[in-house]
């Protein structure tokens, strides 16, 4: 039987011991100071507007959840903040792509059985659960309730959207009759092996294995699965090529297209070859396209990319995070990964 990093509960299941939500009881050495338990008052309300659970159901966790302020150090200084040049080595290395292999071969059943389900590469989705938490072996320490509270009260630049995610925490763990105060994660207020943020298990979590539980904290299945799942939703294409490095040449750079750079600016590829270098076989020319510039070991460097490297940037957001999930895959032995570096 496959165990949960909490004790796992479920209406549907066997009870084994958790207290229902509105019986915890508070301890009096986490709560704030007078004018601090106000602003938590003011939360617990709005999250019952936005969520539609009752006071009795908040309440309780939203008075012993801590205020950290190393939360808010940490998210200002993120790893993607970097250049790439020194993003690029915590990730796409030998290692961390021979462990990866590791894991496809002792999964290979389920992710052959994924990719023909999804549709997405099986090196993609090992790549990002690499990246992610080392398959497992790293799922974050962060008392995920502290984390989504700090960020929610205590960061006015994303506010409400952490307060949005400390929402669905809750809903999420009444729904499946889970302890939102034993989750562990990351500072961000993602957990389990997918580091998924709670929205993100609420719509994409998978209960591949069907056991009657969306395990993506311990069931291969339940994990790769969902990582399959996410990706077909936001629109990947497994035919398509991801990313493609442009030499810093003086007729590249002059090309009026790089005016409009970015994801706000998809070019069909036809209407940019002829200012391109040749491309391989897996271009072709309806493929939406933009471009993109990093920091390398080269210095400023342009990037051809693909649609399918957007979508990556929707489970994170930075062209770091795509693009070493991009290499780290090549390196893995994904054909459509290869970016001729």
């Amino acid at each position: 039987m496959q165990k949960y990093p909490f004790t796992l509960t479920r209406r549907s299941f066997i009870k084994v011991g958790v207290p229902a939500l509105a019986t915890i009881s508070l301890a009096p050495s986490l709560l704030y100071a007078e004018n601090q338990d106000a602003q938590r008052l003011e939360l617990i309300k709005q999250l019952g507007k936005e969520t539609g659970l009752s006071k009795k159901i908040i309440e309780p966790i939203i008075m012993q959840a801590v205020f950290q302020d190393s939360i808010i150090k940490r998210i200002k200084t993120p790893y993607e903040s970097r250049t790439y040049a020194e993003y690029r080595p915590l990730f796409v290395h030998p290692r961390l792509a021979k462990k990866g292999q590791a894991y496809l071969q002792q999964h290979a059943e389920i992710f052959a059985a994924s990719e023909e389900k999804y549709g997405v590469q099986k090196e993609i989705i090992a790549a990002i659960l690499g990246m992610e938490t080392r398959y497992g072996e790293n799922r974050g320490n962060d008392a995920v309730v502290n984390s989504l509270f700090t960020l929610a009260t205590g960061y006015p630049r994303r506010a409400k959207f952490f307060r949005k995610e400390l929402g669905e925490l809750l809903l999420l763990c009444e729904e499946e009759g889970l302890n939102p105060l034993e989750f562990k994660g990351s500072y961000a207020g993602a957990f389990g092996t997918t580091q998924f943020i709670p929205s993100s298990y609420r719509a994409y979590a998978v209960d591949g294995d069907g056991d009657g539980k969306r395990n993506v904290w311990t069931s291969p299945t339940d994990i790769i699965y969902s990582v399959g799942n996410y990706f077909q939703h936001h629109g990947w294409n497994h035919t398509q090529a991801l990313a493609h490095w442009l030499s810093n040449d003086e007729a590249l750079k002059s090309n009026p297209l790089h005016l409009k750079q970015g994801f706000k600016h998809w070019h069909r590829l036809a209407d940019m070859r002829a200012s391109l270098p040749p491309l391989d076989g897996r271009w072709h020319d309806d493929d939406k396209v933009t471009l993109i510039e990093m920091t390398t070991h080269q210095g400023k460097q342009m990037a051809l990319v693909d649609y399918n490297f957007y979508v990556i940037t929707r489970w994170n957001r930075s062209y770091n995070y795509a693009m070493a999930v991009t290499e780290l895959a090549a390196l893995m032995g994904c054909e459509a990964c290869q970016t001729n570096d």
